[in-house]
């Protein structure tokens, strides 16, 4: 009897241990983390009430938004490699265009392995690192590659039929920059994507593990594609250029500071050389547009199942768009650039940890995100992490962050302080050959060079010494 009664005692304690360590995981905080390809700040949240993005919108009024976000470099791989190591890609070790995590980093504890090693289940939904291949397979425990059941996610015969001449003569253009149609949702690559995610979080809701679901949207990437239900959100007629679409040569912005947009111009419609017309470039922001509401309505999808199942109140879900682009700036097309609007980005937090919601001036960069997770998660950082935690931004609207971020295009290297954007590009002998200051409080639009004007000096020679100093050492 004595014995009986010890296997139940000790039977019972298995099992009050296996629910306490189960209770323990369940209230381990979970992370979502959504990147949005080429997402800049153009949603309704960000004060562009001409956007329609009210699913983003209502969620945005329970967090913090960052209206002073910057990624370290503008290009969607460098920029992955870069958020998801930790690691700044200012060093020159870093490829400013094709840069792999496996590549450039190789000795770096991606996202994924770390928060795996910590005990979380991690999966990859969609575009997250840039290529699938990037990190090693096993850090995800799933991963659902961004495939299309057409090309480039076309629908319409005749994108479809250029789409097939390419491919058979092997040169040529991609199909038209835009298109849209009473095609169904639910054959696009983002409605696919969310639903894979809204289906993860079913299973992971019972899974009783705390998880890390990353999410990487393909709109408002190029080509603007999307069901008519989007299109017609906007009226074209009302649609309006940006003030400087004309580049003004007395500005003093050099050449090099500007993208060639030549990624625009591999698409129909669009002309080899030259700026594009003023019907043209409303096609552009129209197009846009409609892909920004389109993934609008994907995200929203995800955030209702988090509520749904209960998942929002125990979860850190952090949305971003992996850089800026240009709508027209400066008669410029895409990212590419040190211009402000190829840096600024999206970037939304809404965490248990945020007590009051609120929009958060100080200036933070992407390189801040991967200690910013872990804090959220309560796991430690691992070492040679660079940036800073912007959980206390969350916790407190009077908290500051360090208050600069450093920044790159190609050779072009960029420092943000206070209203001050400051870059410069340097030979290889590292003498610089050229420079470039704006003054964000007089010309947020960044219309005047004010580098060369004498009474600047001083100012100058403070922010390329912080520049030197803060970009990192190669490795």
């Amino acid at each position: 009897m004595k014995k009986e009664t010890s296997v139940l005692l000790l039977a019972g304690g298995l099992l009050s241990a296996a629910s306490a360590l189960m209770a323990q995981q369940q209230k381990q905080p979970n992370i979502v983390f959504i990147i949005c390809d080429d997402l800049r700040p153009e949603l309704g949240c960000y004060g562009q009430r001409y956007i329609h993005s009210p699913h983003i919108d209502r969620w945005a009024k329970g967090g913090v938004v960052f209206e002073r976000a910057y990624c370290n470099i503008a290009v969607s791989g460098a920029s992955r490699a870069s958020l998801l190591t930790g690691y700044r890609p200012t060093r020159d070790t870093f490829e400013a265009w094709d840069c792999r995590t496996d590549k450039d980093a190789p000795h770096a504890i991606t996202l994924p392995q770390h928060f795996q090693s910590n005990g979380y289940t991690t999966i990859s939904n969609g575009k997250v690192f840039h290529h699938q291949n990037e990190t090693a397979q096993q850090y995800w425990h799933d991963i659902l590659s961004p495939v299309s059941h057409t090309p480039m996610d076309y629908h319409s015969p005749e994108n479809l039929l250029l789409m097939e001449q390419l491919a058979q003569t092997k040169k040529g253009k991609r199909g038209f920059f835009y298109e849209h149609g009473d095609f169904p949702e639910k054959e696009y690559i983002d409605y696919q994507i969310a639903e894979k995610s809204v289906k993860d979080l079913e299973k992971l809701s019972r899974g009783g593990k705390p998880f890390l679901l990353a999410i990487g949207f393909i709109r408002p990437h190029l080509p603007f594609n999307t069901p008519q239900t989007y299109w017609d959100l906007y009226d074209e007629s009302q649609i309006r250029i940006p003030a400087n679409y004309h580049p003004d040569e007395q500005s003093l912005i050099p050449r090099r500071a500007l993208t060639s947009w030549g990624e625009l111009r591999a698409y129909s419609g669009i002309p080899a050389q030259g700026a594009l017309d003023e019907a043209t470039a409303k096609q552009m922001l129209h197009g846009y547009y409609a892909s920004v509401s389109f993934v609008d309505r994907q995200v929203g999808r995800v955030l209702e199942a988090l509520r749904r199942l209960k998942l929002d109140k125990n979860t850190t879900v952090v949305l971003i768009g992996d850089h800026g682009w240009n709508l027209g700036e400066h008669g410029t097309w895409c990212k590419h650039s040190v211009m402000n609007t190829s840096l600024h980005s999206t970037l939304i937090i809404k965490s248990p940890h945020v007590r009051k919601p609120y929009h958060s001036k100080e200036i933070v960069e992407f390189v801040d995100l991967y200690p910013t997770l872990c804090d959220a998660a309560g796991i430690p950082h691992p070492a040679g992490v660079e940036g800073e935690s912007l959980l206390p931004l969350l916790q407190s609207s009077q908290n500051k962050s360090k208050g600069y971020a450093v920044c790159r295009w190609e050779k072009g290297f960029t420092y943000i302080e206070n209203q001050h954007f400051y870059t410069e590009w340097s030979d290889k002998q590292g003498e610089v050959v050229e420079r470039m200051l704006f003054d964000h409080a007089t010309d947020p639009d960044e219309n005047r060079n004010i580098v060369y004007r004498p009474e600047n000096q001083g100012l100058v020679d403070y922010l390329s010494g912080q520049l030197n100093q803060k970009r990192g050492a190669s490795f």
